[in-house]
């Protein structure tokens, strides 16, 4: 069952097209790069204490629990090394790897395709990413760059946000006479076949990320 579920994972992987990627031209406000992203060790230090420890570690094999219980000895040699990642656009091989454990959905548990595939990296590869993250929305955020109907992956936005301002709308509507139509949309595989080089290209009005900056 195992091997067939690895078939399947494979069989749904698509292979991007780079040779074609759409290039923004459109961009005029200010822009922000990798290389602006400020790291300091209270920052690290703090991602380490929130750390949850029934999470699973990566192929690196460090635990969340781990990296907790030793996060003053090593929050400063962490700080160290994002900082080198930012200055010369490169991770460790390690934060490149992942564990894919494949999950059950829903349906029969004997068909492959009721399994979504879940990558495990590692955590200090985690903490990096949360960092960043962090720092480019509060970018965003602070110059009001995103749109207001985005709710997901926003501080103190949700689907339930998100529902609670549709159902505004539609009662607006429907208050004041309107016809209201809805469409909703699922894409199968999605997720599966987010084109990664793409996004690296889109243009996000005024946030430059660096093209390959974390290649492979």
């Amino acid at each position: 069952m195992v091997w067939a579920i690895l078939q399947y994972f494979c069989s749904v992987f698509t292979k991007e097209d780079v040779d074609s990627v759409p290039v923004g031209t459109n961009n005029t406000a200010p822009t922000v790069g990798i290389n602006d992203i400020e790291i300091t060790e209270d920052m690290v230090k703090k991602k380490l204490s929130a750390l949850r420890q029934d999470k699973a570690g990566g192929a690196d094999n460090l635990l969340p629990r781990l990296l907790m219980q030793i996060q003053n000895e090593i929050s400063h040699p962490l700080w160290i090394l994002f900082q080198k990642s930012l200055q010369e656009g490169a991770v460790p091989e390690d934060w490149k790897r992942a564990n894919v454990t494949p999950i059950f959905k829903k349906g029969s548990r004997g068909l492959p395709e009721n399994y979504r595939p879940v990558s495990l990296t590692s955590q200090c590869s985690k903490l990096f990413e949360a960092i960043v993250r962090d720092s480019l929305t509060e970018y965003l955020e602070s110059n009001c760059t995103i749109t207001d109907s985005q709710h997901g992956f926003r501080t103190g936005r949700s689907c339930m946000s998100n529902l609670l301002s549709f159902l505004d709308r539609v009662s607006e509507g429907v208050d004041a006479g309107k016809v209201i139509d809805v469409i909703y949309l699922d894409f199968a595989k999605a997720l599966d076949k987010v084109p990664h080089q793409i996004l690296l290209h889109k243009n996000l009005r005024d946030i430059v990320l660096v093209e390959n900056c974390y290649s492979g």
